[in-house]
């Protein structure tokens, strides 16, 4: 019979599997880490998208109230970069410039009304995300 050597080069079999029970904690971890950092890269760039529409949205309703000459409800809809919006605007006032002295004819000249003071509701969704937003804008009658 022989012997088998008692100084051995190598690994036990506890030792090749607690390296091999590190190894997998250490992968699950930093699979873990990847899958998070993944995740909130999506979201922020979805975020991104959504607020930086917002700019070209109101920008594309003020257009359109200030490019008109209505005295009365106006609304829209549309979609800018996937994202889609609908807005509603009621007339909260109509002034006109202030009353001037005509020094020809003596009397005071009340100019006609031009100015209008609109409340502009307006809904941004994009996939399950909602937004609500509320201002005021201006327009004026071009003469």
């Amino acid at each position: 019979m022989r012997k088998l050597p008692t100084n051995s080069k190598g690994f036990t079999l506890i030792e090749v599997l607690v390296a091999g029970v590190i190894l997998i904690i250490t992968v699950s971890a930093m699979t873990l880490v990847y899958r998070t950092a993944s995740i909130s890269s999506l979201t922020a760039s979805k975020n991104v998208n959504f607020s930086g529409s917002v700019g070209l949205i109101l920008n594309t309703i003020k257009s359109e109230i200030r490019g008109t000459n209505a005295s009365t409800a106006l609304e829209g809809s549309g979609e800018i970069g996937g994202v889609n919006y609908t807005w509603s605007s009621t007339l909260i006032s109509k002034k006109g410039p202030p009353a001037r002295f005509e020094p020809d004819s003596g009397k005071w000249v009340v100019p006609p009304e031009k100015f209008f003071l609109w409340q502009v509701e307006l809904t941004i969704s994009s996939e399950a995300k909602e937004k609500h937003y509320s201002f005021k804008e201006i327009s004026w009658l071009a003469k």
